[in-house]
């Protein structure tokens, strides 16, 4: 039996709304595999359940939704909150207090490249919101950079499921997503090294600020 067939069974089951509800979960439940999902969904595509462009027009709504819900209300409870949040989230998913503090230094720097660049690491695109409510980046930067982002990720993996049971008639989805997993884990071990550096570049810019000072 394949599993994210049957995910995407109950999402064409409720159409339009299905799309847009799978864009949202996939932001607020870790377990929920991101990658899988919308490999699957592209998948689909070619059976005919939705047409391509839907796809992902709602899911990248329903994705960029639940993360501005995030940001603002977690924003809108206060610091404290947020931090509790952020760190809380951060072990759930399996970051460091450590690898954190170096995004919340990132995202002080360059609020908007590091929104669009957050969500294409797997772990940190679901803490991304959080770190931006807690720093309280602007809202019209952060919305803007997490639309690019989303968009990136989901029409990447969309289009590589579409393509993939274009060519292979009758791949098995899990399959498929067992290979991108592996694809992304390597993806992201380049990113975090990625992420380091920029984090070490703006604490030595802010520590050489402040010895200036």
């Amino acid at each position: 039996m394949d599993p994210l067939a049957s995910l995407v069974d109950w999402i064409a089951l409720y159409g339009m709304l299905g799309l847009f509800a799978a864009g949202l979960a996939e932001r607020v439940i870790p377990a929920l595999p991101s990658h899988a999902m919308l490999v699957a969904i592209g998948m689909a595509a070619v059976e005919g359940h939705w047409s391509l462009p839907a796809a992902f027009i709602l899911t990248t709504c329903g994705s960029v939704f639940a993360s501005l819900a995030l940001f603002l209300v977690v924003r809108a409870v206060g610091q404290n909150v947020s931090g509790m949040l952020l760190y809380g989230t951060g072990r759930l998913v399996g970051l460091p207090s450590t690898r954190i503090d170096r995004m919340l230094i990132s995202f002080r720097a360059r609020d908007r490249s590091l929104s669009l660049i957050a969500q294409v690491i797997p772990t940190v695109r679901f803490v991304a919101p959080l770190a931006a409510a807690l720093l309280r980046l602007d809202a019209w930067r952060f919305a803007t950079g997490t639309l690019v982002g989303i968009a990136v990720w989901n029409g990447v993996l969309l289009t590589a499921g579409y393509a993939a049971a274009q060519s292979i008639p009758d791949l098995n989805a899990s399959a498929l997503a067992i290979k991108f997993l592996l694809l992304f884990l390597a993806v992201e071990t380049l990113s975090v090294l990625v992420w380091r550096l920029l984090g070490r570049t703006s604490w030595c810019r802010t520590s050489s600020e402040d010895q200036a000072c």
